[in-house]
């Protein structure tokens, strides 16, 4: 049981390392510089990003709860939501990571999750001002 917590913390931290270098370099202007659509290459690449960056969920759902009013309190179940849907990005970012080589039930290598990527819940909110 301690070898597969450890082979699973290492790969997470490989993936947070290496994440960057699947981002490219951002800039004022400059998107990061994905690979084509339909690819292995992009199903490894939306892996490591989707481990790297599934703490965005938590921040996302604690904004989605400031519109809601329930018991109960909105941060504390946007905090918990938000936590449990990071466990499900980096679990399936794992899992991509792994599989990346084959291709899905249909032959192809589309996302498992939607938005493909964590960042994708922002570009929704720039686009609705």
């Amino acid at each position: 049981m301690k070898r597969v917590l450890f082979s699973l913390l290492t790969l997470i931290l490989v993936a947070a390392i290496a994440a960057p270098a699947f981002a490219g370099t951002l800039s004022p202007g400059k998107r990061a510089e994905l690979e084509p659509e339909g690819t292995a290459a992009r199903k490894l690449q939306r892996g490591f990003l989707n481990v790297a960056l599934a703490p965005f969920e938590i921040g996302e759902e604690l904004h989605q709860s400031k519109k809601r009013t329930e018991f109960p309190p909105s941060w504390f179940s946007g905090f918990f939501k938000g936590t449990f849907y990071a466990i499900e990005r980096a679990v399936t970012g794992i899992y991509e990571m792994v599989t990346f080589p084959f291709a899905g039930p249909e032959g192809n290598y589309q996302p498992i999750i939607q938005p493909e990527f964590a960042w994708e819940y922002f570009d929704e909110e720039s686009a609705k001002k």
